[in-house]
């Protein structure tokens, strides 16, 4: 369980950026934010055991995406990671900013935390 573990530094930095990611509003209002909190996204990940990692199958849909992270372990969250800091750079802005509003970077973060313990689903 140590490698799944997290400390309560690590918790709050997940639960912050959860919050603010989740604050983001809709539209134009919002552009401005995506950017930042994609980066902090991925710098966090870092932080917290979800460095992205190589391997799995690639996602092709959002909703799929969505299911695997709520049913993933570590090593295919880091996947999933992975695959999304490789879309971020690659896609179109508006592309990225459908990902981004879809919530997969907040389940993601919620994933950690249940995986961590810290929460339930």
């Amino acid at each position: 369980m140590s490698g799944l573990a997290l400390s309560a530094i690590e918790t709050e930095q997940i639960r912050d950026l959860r919050a603010r990611l989740n604050r983001v509003p809709k539209g134009a209002m919002g552009d401005k934010s995506v950017g930042p909190l994609s980066k902090g996204f991925f710098v966090l990940c870092g932080r917290v055991g979800l460095s992205p990692q190589s391997g799995g199958q690639p996602i092709a849909t959002l909703p799929e995406m969505k299911t695997a992270i709520g049913e993933g372990d570590l090593t295919r969250v880091k996947q999933i990671v992975a695959q999304l800091e490789g879309l971020r750079g690659s896609v179109d802005p508006k592309v990225w900013r459908q990902i981004f509003d879809s919530g997969v970077l907040t389940a993601i973060l919620t994933r950690r935390l249940v995986l961590g313990g810290k929460e339930n689903l």
